[in-house]
């Protein structure tokens, strides 16, 4: 069991990597923080692999015990996984009614990072280096949305702290101050909150779902460019993006987020990669790629105070929405500008 527990755990959100193995070597709390703590309300509710086994949620005392049900559960799923076969890229599917819609990626090697003399180019985005994914991943087309965060919360119970508190940019339950429809994308959640529904996400649909990497990321918004971004800047403009991607500015039509999937997607089938809300990524922060990871994995280590992110939102400039731009916040921002996506293990060919 012991192996089967630290292979789910290579699966998961870096940052949560190094809190678990600490947990499962020295019996200790994973320190999730105290939103994590209405996780336990989850129980019975998250679908047939909780029911399998509901003692292990009955008899869990804390958060770590929450942790070791769900490792205990998911390190059954490998099993399950390889009597399918992978689906190809390009295809799009949906594990559950509420889940969020995947689209594959194919297996493959990319420059990350951006070269020096690019348009707004940051120290931290290179040396450039190349980045290989053995096999195809999933990753949800759209960040996720209101509607599906609000399933979330109901089927869990769990509520959510309030957050910011900028006039006129405040988080209630949850919720900006902003109007919000259900195909808008959910915002104002930490990063131990993410990982929360990623966990119950797996547990519900029997799959091994994690936080995006920024490999992961940076390679979905190329989908195959090189460039700042995958397309051509607005035609008469210098630096618009208006025709793309919700950036700051009523010019693309939205004054706040607009519903996911409003703009064209990319070469890979994604949806908003350069605007609308920014992204948790499961990487630290770093100043630079040096030492870097190759295979695509989150690059993680202990005491990480900050997180990186990606994408942009709605009120920053279009220069931060470029393909390689990198930037990082502290795990426990919540914001009515950042949100997140989620990627899923695929089994390997049958």
């Amino acid at each position: 069991m012991k192996n089967l527990l630290h292979r789910f755990i290579a699966t998961q959100s870096g940052a949560l990597q190094h809190l678990w193995r600490g947990s499962l070597s020295e019996r200790r709390t994973v320190p999730l923080g105290r939103e994590a703590a209405p996780a336990l309300r989850l129980k019975n509710r998250v679908g047939c692999a909780a029911q399998r086994d509901g003692a292990a949620f009955r008899q869990a005392p804390s958060p770590q015990g929450f942790v070791y049900a769900v490792l205990a559960l998911l390190a059954l799923l490998p099993v399950v996984a390889q009597a399918s076969t992978a689906p190809l890229p390009g295809k799009v599917f949906k594990d559950c009614r509420h889940c969020p819609e995947m689209v594959v990626l194919p297996a493959g090697t990319f420059t990350m990072g951006t070269p020096e003399g690019e348009v707004g180019r940051e120290p931290d985005e290179g040396p450039l280096h190349e980045v290989t994914f053995a096999k195809p991943f999933a990753m949800s087309r759209y960040q996720i949305t209101a509607g599906e965060w609000d399933q979330y919360l109901k089927e869990t119970g769990i509520t959510i702290p309030d957050g910011d508190t900028r006039p006129g940019r405040e988080c209630i339950n949850s919720k900006p101050r902003y109007p919000q429809g259900p195909r808008q994308p959910a915002v104002c959640m930490n990063f131990a909150e993410v990982s929360a529904y990623v966990a119950w996400l797996s547990l519900k649909t029997g799959q091994h779902y994690h936080i995006v990497s920024e490999a992961q990321r940076e390679y979905a918004a190329r989908a195959g460019s090189a460039g700042p971004f995958p397309f051509p800047f607005d035609e008469g403009t210098d630096y618009s993006i208006a025709t793309h991607a919700n950036t700051y500015g009523p010019t693309d039509g939205y004054s706040y987020t607009s519903p996911v999937g409003s703009f064209p997607p990319n070469a890979f089938g994604m949806y908003d990669m350069h605007g609308n809300v920014y992204e948790w990524i499961a990487d630290c922060e770093h100043s630079d790629y040096v030492g870097a990871p190759t295979d695509g994995s989150a690059w993680v280590e202990a005491n990480c105070e900050a997180l990186q992110i990606r994408g942009n939102d709605w009120g920053e400039a279009p220069v931060f929405s470029r393909s390689g731009n990198r930037n990082n916040i502290y795990p426990h921002t919540r914001g009515d500008w950042i949100g997140f996506r989620v990627v899923r293990e695929l089994p390997s060919k049958g």
